[in-house]
């Protein structure tokens, strides 16, 4: 597909530093050992959920990549050519894609994430309202598809190319509005429950899509979909049933399945243990987990859970982190993450950012990196 001078030569680029890294695995074996087999890689995989960050490289502002899938693979293929971790999120962000096809008003600024305004349904009737979506022409979407395939055309043969979804309960809050979201979840259950299973068959449509366009796998990110944001009783009603019926189909189109990870507020569940299990018989293939809250946490216990299952441990690194340390307390805590967390689970545990954002400084991105090829080793 259409292609450009620049893209070309940072796909050269990057197959040349990852072919004289000195690794005996690819980004994409190492993906794969870990995300498919369970197996012990070269080293612990880097993870790294880095968005629109690498755009300075490239010299691009946020709307340039939210409305142009070439600016978009440049901004990708920059950032993983100047940093090397293992993975790119093909990130155009869907949080506000999906509603704005949808006749959700975007705030598209010129340098910053696109945000929803206005909810569409005023009232619960609204959602009779609603259409169907094709992903392959609606609003920004073929942005969103056109970056995942030439991304995999370019370098799929050495890095795994991972789709990234909304998912339903933040798709919901955009089109109801939030704080009508949270009412509707007392007063009005078998709304909610309708208005989350069309959601879901929206997810699934866009997962397809970006599976059918070269995806190798799904990660699913549902920042509203918190357990902090309901009782336990309304979660497993409401929340688990969207999120079970996406599992089912589209986890078996691929073998790294479909994970999401928005587990933003566990520390405050109850019985931790009991919702980790949960969340992996509904078919979770990573559950996320990030600093500093998760130091509250018994991460070897939920390791545990997730080991018996099949599934992984995200340890997402606080964005303050990559703000405010020296390079060398970088390396250190990076160290005693992996000697605490990581030993024995090395088949299961992914390492990394849990956002780099406009504060984050490069050679603190880099600290990182250094740290884990050198502590990670297994």
């Amino acid at each position: 597909m259409k292609s450009n001078e620049r893209i070309d030569r940072l796909a050269a680029q990057l197959h040349e530093q990852v072919m004289n890294s000195g690794e005996r695995m690819t980004p994409l074996e190492r993906f794969n050992c870990v995300n498919v087999h369970h197996a012990k890689p070269d080293r612990l995989m880097a993870w790294a959920f880095y968005r629109e960050y690498p755009r300075y490289l490239v010299d691009y502002k946020v709307r340039d990549l939210e409305t142009d899938y070439l600016k978009e693979c440049e901004s990708m293929l920059a950032g993983l050519v100047e940093f090397g971790f293992d993975t790119i999120w093909t990130n155009v962000d869907l949080y506000s894609v999906t509603p704005e096809i949808m006749g959700v008003d975007i705030d598209m600024i010129e340098d910053a994430v696109s945000v929803p305004k206005a909810a569409v349904l005023k009232k619960p009737e609204d959602l009779k309202l609603l259409k169907a979506i094709n992903p392959e022409t609606d609003g920004r979407l073929p942005v969103v598809l056109d970056t995942v395939a030439l991304l995999r055309e370019k370098i799929g043969d050495i890095y795994p190319i991972i789709g990234h979804l909304s998912g339903p309960i933040s798709l919901a809050c955009c089109l109801r509005g939030a704080s009508k979201f949270v009412v509707d979840m007392k007063r009005r259950p078998d709304f909610v429950r309708e208005l989350l299973d069309y959601c879901a068959d929206v997810t699934i449509t866009i997962g397809k899509a970006l599976l059918d366009r070269g995806a190798v796998g799904i990660s699913m990110a549902d920042a509203t979909g918190s357990p902090s944001l309901c009782s336990p009783k309304q979660y497993n009603e409401l929340f688990m049933p969207a999120y079970m019926k996406i599992q089912k189909a589209l986890a078996c189109m691929t073998p790294p399945g479909v994970r999401w990870h928005s587990q933003s507020g566990i520390d405050e569940v109850a019985d931790i243990e009991k919702f980790v299990t949960e969340s992996c018989e509904a078919g979770n293939t990573v559950f996320h987990v990030a600093t500093p809250w998760a130091l509250n946490c018994d991460i070897k216990r939920i390791l545990d859970i997730l080991k018996s299952y099949g599934a992984c441990l995200w340890f997402g690194i606080a964005p303050a982190a990559f703000a405010n340390l020296t390079e060398d307390e970088m390396e250190t805590l990076v160290k005693e993450y992996i000697d605490t967390y990581a030993r024995g689970y090395e088949g299961y545990f992914l390492m990394g950012p849990n956002m780099l954002n406009d504060t984050s400084k490069p050679e603190l991105v880099k600290a990182w990196m250094h740290a884990m090829k050198k502590y990670g080793k297994c």
